[in-house]
């Protein structure tokens, strides 16, 4: 006679313990940053650009956003005083040649990038990097200063 043989542990305790450790993670979480869609920066680089003194031209070699800033009408210029970067070499190289560099994420600020966009909790979260954005010599307005987050 075959006899079934049943679990060391209760379904019930480990739901429970599933549970718990979502639970405990879910405080972490929205302190996480995200990226922002490459569609959503663009809509924004327009606005930044434009308040920069670089109207509808943006400096990028990223080929997703290149493609993108195309969809939105804004023309991919290299004269451009404002530009998007996605890495660290981008970011330099833009930053050696004195452009207001926006980048997708803060950790960039370490090699030149002004102003980053990113999602915390959901939100989107403007932060500006002061001294790279006074080396830039772009000025923007303080409308848009005063809502970002300073570091």
């Amino acid at each position: 006679m075959l006899r079934q043989i049943r679990p060391l542990y209760h379904h019930r305790a480990a739901r429970c313990l599933g549970t718990a450790v979502l639970v405990a993670a879910l405080p972490v979480v929205p302190l996480l940053a995200q990226g922002v869609p490459v569609e959503e920066a663009a809509k924004f680089l327009l606005i930044l650009a434009s308040s920069a003194g670089s109207e509808g031209r943006v400096a990028c070699k990223e080929l997703d956003m290149v493609a993108q800033l195309k969809k939105s009408d804004i023309s991919v210029d290299a004269k451009a005083n404002v530009a998007w970067s996605f890495t660290s070499d981008q970011t330099r190289f833009y930053a050696g040649q004195g452009k207001l560099v926006v980048c997708s994420n803060r950790k960039l600020f370490a090699d030149g990038g002004a102003i980053a966009f990113e999602r915390i909790g959901g939100r989107l979260t403007v932060f500006v990097n002061q001294a790279n954005l006074k080396g830039s010599g772009v000025s923007l307005p303080e409308s848009f200063l005063r809502m970002a987050v300073k570091v």
